[in-house]
């Protein structure tokens, strides 16, 4: 028996999931790093391949970035939020992204953030990418006059 998307010689194997997972400790309370991650319309400024970023309602985004020299559109959902704890999203466009940041509080004024970002389609999702996400959100809370 042949039960499909299982040894089918005529599946697709050129999708791929390409994911990553880094943290980093923000010298900030836990309080303020969460509020500032939810201004999505703000991404830009610590996720430097976006574009504008536009509120629809509470919980979708439309977005723009360049990619390959092309600009592409989308919308960013938020599907699950818990205060000061964790805020996930997807991306719908051109691929299909999921993005989950976790929020600990290490004491009054740290909190490690864990981002994790998954992607179908999109091949520069990468452990890089994303610590540098973190490091340019760190200095955004931590030096705000930048």
């Amino acid at each position: 028996m042949n039960v499909p998307g299982r040894n089918d010689s005529n599946r697709d194997e050129s999708i791929t999931m390409n994911a990553a997972e880094k943290s980093i400790v923000v010298n900030a309370p836990v309080a303020e790093v969460y509020e500032r991650w939810l201004r999505f319309e703000e991404l830009p400024k610590f996720i430097k391949s976006l574009g504008n970023i536009e509120r629809i309602d509470d919980t979708h985004f439309s977005f723009s970035n360049i990619r390959d020299g092309k600009e592409q559109r989308g919308v960013i959902e938020v599907i699950r939020q818990i205060p000061e704890r964790r805020i996930a999203w997807r991306t719908i466009g051109d691929g299909v992204g999921l993005g989950v940041v976790s929020f600990e509080p290490l004491s009054d004024t740290a909190t490690e953030i864990t981002l994790k970002l998954r992607s179908v389609f999109d091949p520069s999702i990468s452990g890089q990418s994303a610590d540098e996400y973190l490091r340019n959100f760190k200095q955004l809370i931590e030096n705000p006059q930048r």
